[in-house]
């Protein structure tokens, strides 16, 4: 994630309640549920889904990776996740 989209992302939340502000510090501290961060990273990444070879967007599903999913990129064939060049 570049400086910018993470400054971005911090900032969001200011916007959230307290609730939710909680939810996700659990989150981030490991205390929730594996299945409930996969889903979040994954539902955040599948946003702006490229190869981080050769920056393409044409990636087709190819199996799954410590709880994660897995793309191959038609172009270049790389396999990536969700978390690859974060």
């Amino acid at each position: 994630m570049q400086t910018g989209q993470w400054n971005t992302f911090i900032a969001q939340f200011a916007a959230l309640n307290r609730r939710q502000r909680l939810a996700g510090i659990a989150l981030l501290r490991g205390s929730a549920p594996q299945d409930a961060a996969v889903a979040l990273v994954e539902s955040v990444a599948r946003q702006r889904l490229h190869c981080p070879a050769c920056n393409s967007n044409h990636a087709h599903r190819h199996g799954h990776a410590h709880g994660l999913q897995r793309y191959r990129c038609v172009p270049c064939g790389r396999t990536f996740n969700a978390l690859t060049g974060t």
